[in-house]
Parts: structure tokens; C-alpha cells; sequence
């Protein structure tokens, strides 16, 4: 069992989150509905969480979910070369999409992410959360779903973008054989 560095931190500030509101591990993994096993992996850095389970962990212990990724913020102007950012896949699930966290920064509310999926890649987690959620695709088509009767599917080609709030539970599934995507998501600083 080796321990990455990144993986390792994040652990630490998830297990900091927890003990801050007095959550004991098995309380926090109820609420989010995983096993204590998972979540003491997790905070020990032997399992990287998914975006998804990031969120469900942020949303359970009241905080943003960039609050467990390292920044790497220094300063006003900032870049990252394509080399750079942690990949993270977008759920637990077999065949999940990796995306690369491109930014995370708890200060300007300001998290980005890089997709490159396949259709047989998975998805399509619904997925809600505080905050707007800014989407562009780059190329391919991708399916958006809202788990609203009045809001009809929306599918995005090269150019186009959405935003919508993200408290709206929404999924995605990738109409071409693959879509190369963006997505920004912005919350009020804490």
C-alpha cells in the first residue's frame, strides 16, 4: 500500500474537516453513504476520492470542496502547464471519466476541471452541489440531463457552453465516441 503525497494531504484535510464539527469517521461515512473502511483509507491517503464522493464529503462537513485540495495559488497571475494537475475520477464506479483538476482555490471560490472522456467511459453520477457550474466544450458532443420534468436534455457541440446552478441535479453522458470538455465551477468565498 503506497501513499501518495497529494492523496495524503487530502486525507489529512478531510480527517481535519470531520474533527473540526466532532463528526466521529463512522458518522461522516454514514451521512455520506460509504463504508467506514473507505473513508479511513481515504483519510490515511491510501485512496484518492472521487469528485463526486469530494463533493458528498464538502457537503456533509459544510465546507467547499476545494477546501481538500491543496491550492496552488501564489500569487496573481498563475499557470498551469498541461503537464500539471491531478487527474481524479469522476466517481467510485468501474469505467469512470478522469478528469484533471486544473484549479482549486478555496479563497476565490474558483475550482476547474479538464475532461477527456469516451462513450464507454462513465458520467452519468447525478450530481448537485452549491454554487454555478460553467461547462464548454472543446470538442465532441456531450448530453446534459436535469433531473427536472420542465427542463429538457441539452446537447453541447464545439463552442458551446452552459451555466447553470449546480445545486440543479444534473449528469452528463458523451453523445460522440469522445468530447474534450471544461468545467468551472464558482462559489461565494468562505
Amino acid at each position: 500500500m503506497s501513499v501518495d503525497p497529494l492523496g495524503l494531504g487530502v486525507g489529512r484535510a478531510i480527517r481535519q474537516a470531520r474533527e473540526r464539527v466532532g463528526l466521529t469517521m463512522r458518522g461522516l461515512a454514514q451521512r455520506c453513504g460509504m463504508s467506514q473502511p473507505f473513508l479511513s483509507e481515504i483519510e490515511r491517503g491510501i485512496s484518492m476520492p472521487s469528485i463526486a464522493t469530494l463533493y458528498r464529503l464538502a457537503e456533509a462537513l459544510d465546507v467547499a470542496p476545494s477546501t481538500f485540495v491543496p491550492s496552488v495559488v501564489a500569487g496573481e497571475i498563475l499557470v498551469v502547464p498541461a503537464s500539471e494537475g491531478r487527474l481524479v475520477p469522476s466517481s467510485e464506479r468501474p469505467h469512470s471519466a478522469v478528469g484533471r483538476v486544473v484549479l482549486a482555490d478555496d479563497a476565490r471560490g474558483l475550482e476547474i476541471y479538464e475532461y477527456r472522456a469516451t462513450r464507454d467511459e462513465d458520467l452519468d453520477v447525478w450530481f448537485s452541489h452549491e454554487g454555478d457550474k460553467v461547462l464548454h466544450v472543446i470538442d465532441g458532443r456531450l448530453r446534459v440531463e436535469f433531473e427536472r420534468p420542465d427542463e429538457p436534455d441539452r446537447v453541447l457541440g464545439p463552442g458551446d457552453t452552459i451555466i447553470h446552478t449546480g445545486t440543479i441535479p444534473h449528469r452528463w453522458s458523451v453523445v460522440d465516441e469522445a468530447v474534450h470538455l471544461y468545467l468551472v465551477v464558482t462559489r461565494r468565498p468562505r
